[in-house]
């Protein structure tokens, strides 16, 4: 059999056969490994959360910037406001007298529509202060002359204001592009910098440390309004990028590491699972019902202190280091049997202890795999390009591009401007669902399935929603097409290229070199983010509707990377792994020896 039809076998086998449960470890969810995954997941929940949390309230925060670097500008855009709100009233009172005026006095109109207009006029005459129908006209233009009068003044001014106005709204503009661009940037430091911190604090003692962050950045955006320091949220928004990047290395190196080899992939979704139920919580306060306004927008983006003290303390108390850590990198197997005995619910944990102590006599020195290892070592090299292309393949394949775009989507299917809130908010309900959908999927079907499928689907559903944009002025069906293909998108991303790209990277390195390869994959993914954010505008500008078919080349060629490099790691050591990128042929094992593998996984 050749390597190729191996490789298909393989995927024909995940797609046919159940996990097997023999082995010598408890390989069931355990109440207490359920609880330890909650609780490290918090984290994925802040980052998700600092993700969706501006959305809804960016005027409102680029208002606050206005009001604080341009104060005597903004006080004269309200006295502008106000005077526009009450031109504006006034031409509506007009138009409701003029129209209802002429219906009633028509010898055209029937006695029903005379009727209506009488009703309207007596309304409006109640509206605008005045005893009877007969006193509207004059009233009318008593209010035009007052509001000539006062308004003299700033209507001289207008041109100058409107001058004015313009450069405000460019340093609007460009002051939110760089808060945005540096909570990436600070993704970018923490996704770099989450090695230096595994490595020296240990996974849990890193995750608490890690929390430092979250801290700092509510406490800062949270006190912004009062002192009145727009760099506060500023500053905030960096701060908690590098948190997220820091859990993008972090946390799903610790789930790996405390998970039996057939839960991995359901325990590595955890984290991608409660990025989007972050998201879509942040989306759902930011509603101009709850916390989307001028008055509670700082408490809405300072709302993660609170997950973040209940995760620390919870981490703190009750919770162990990662068993892996605690043996290979500390060398104290006690600890590390005690720990693995309450995340299995058994005593018997022998085979697992033995494989750890196994690998740690194989890893080469007592220190970790460096950043530049990573690079000149061969076994490493097509283990961490594989990982980089995944990484980029979830940033450029469009899911920016997508939220970017549905809403305008939106609102030329005519839903209406107040209700565009709730068909965003459907749209991150429908990411959590499909991403709860993988859980039990992604250790069933494994990983490459889940990556390969969706991603050709993602394909012609782009090429679909190019026509659609294109033909969306030749009828309303066209737009609703496209919010089809929105959706279609959006649950292929969050069952293959949302969660697995994290997952992946955990699972194909072994224990001296993992943080290193998160680091550098982390990095990428950021880099990858930042360059999106600062490029689509110009790029969707440019090629307008068909800025698509861009990111169905970015996707398909990452799906020929995966069918021809990637391997399927479910329920696979390290070494089986390892096999597959030096074109060695994998070992061979029985049932009850396959079982016992994936029992004592190297992951």
């Amino acid at each position: 059999m050749t390597r190729e039809e191996d490789q298909n076998n393989e995927v024909y086998q995940n797609l046919t056969q159940k996990a097997d449960g023999s082995g010598a470890i408890n390989h069931k969810w355990t109440l207490y490994l359920v609880l330890c995954c909650i609780t490290v997941t918090t984290s994925s929940f802040i980052f998700g959360y600092n993700i969706g949390a501006t959305n809804l309230p960016t005027p409102l925060i680029k208002d606050f910037f206005v009001q604080n670097y341009f104060a005597r500008f903004y006080n004269q855009s309200l006295e502008y406001k106000t005077l526009d709100d009450k031109i504006e009233r006034l031409k509506n009172y007009e138009s409701k007298y003029n129209q209802n005026r002429d219906i009633k006095n028509s010898l055209e109109s029937n006695e029903t529509d005379i009727q209506q207009a009488e009703k309207n006029l007596n309304l409006l005459s109640e509206e605008i202060g005045v005893e009877n129908v007969d006193s509207i006209e004059n009233k009318l233009v008593e209010m035009r002359s007052q509001l000539n009068e006062s308004g003299a003044e700033l209507e001289d001014k207008r041109e100058e204001y409107n001058q004015a106005k313009a450069k405000v709204d460019a340093f609007k503009t460009f002051i939110w592009t760089v808060t945005t661009a540096l909570f990436v940037v600070g993704g970018m430091v923490g996704a770099f910098t989450s090695k230096y911190v595994a490595d020296y604090f240990g996974r849990k003692k890193g995750i608490i440390f890690h929390h430092i962050f979250t801290v700092t950045g509510a406490v800062l955006v949270l006190i912004a309004p009062y002192v009145k320091t727009p760099e506060c949220v500023i500053v905030s928004r960096f701060i908690y990028g590098i948190q997220g990047g820091m859990t993008c290395g972090l946390i799903p190196t610790y789930l790996s590491e405390i998970s039996p080899a057939n839960l991995r992939g359901a325990t590595g979704v955890m984290h991608q699972l409660c990025i989007t139920v972050g998201i879509l919580i942040a989306q759902t306060l930011g509603f101009r019902q709850l916390m989307g306004t001028a008055d509670l927008w700082h408490f809405l983006l300072a709302l993660p202190l609170v997950p973040c003290l209940i995760g620390t303390l919870s981490l703190l108390v009750f919770f162990p280091e990662s068993p892996r850590a605690l043996l290979i990198n500390n060398g104290d197997e006690h600890a590390a049997t005690e720990a693995l005995k309450r995340l299995r619910n058994s005593n018997n944990v022998s085979g697992e202890i033995e494989e750890m102590n196994n690998e740690a006599k194989e890893t080469k020195s007592d220190e970790a795999i460096s950043l530049k290892d990573l690079f000149t070592l061969k076994e490493l090299r097509w283990p961490l390009i594989t990982g980089l292309v995944l990484q980029l393949a979830q940033q450029l394949c469009g899911i920016n591009a997508i939220f970017f775009y549905s809403e305008g989507i939106f609102r030329n299917a005519s839903i209406q401007e107040s209700d565009i809130q709730y068909a965003v908010f459907l749209t991150g309900f429908i990411n959590v669902i499909c991403t709860i959908v993988c859980v039990p999927l992604i250790d069933r079907l494994g990983r490459k399935p889940l990556l390969v499928y969706p991603m050709i689907v993602i394909i012609i559903d782009f090429i679909l929603l190019t026509v659609f944009l294109n033909f969306q002025d030749k009828g309303m069906i066209f737009s609703y097409l496209s919010i089809v293909c929105i959706i279609v998108f959006i649950m292929c991303f969050a069952v293959g290229l949302g969660p697995i790209p994290f997952l992946y990277v955990a699972e194909c390195f072994r224990q001296d070199a993992r943080s290193a390869a998160l680091a550098i994959c982390m990095f990428a993914n950021w880099v990858a983010n930042l360059i999106l954010t600062l490029t689509f505008p110009y790029l969707a500008q440019l090629l307008t509707n068909y800025v698509f078919l861009v990111f169905t080349v970015i996707v398909g060629l990452a799906v020929a990377v995966i069918l021809k490099k990637v391997p399927e790691t479910k329920g696979r050591s390290t070494e089986e792994i390892m096999a597959h990128f030096l074109g060695r042929k994998a070992p061979k094992y029985t049932t009850d020896e396959s079982g016992k593998l994936m029992a004592n996984s190297k992951v």
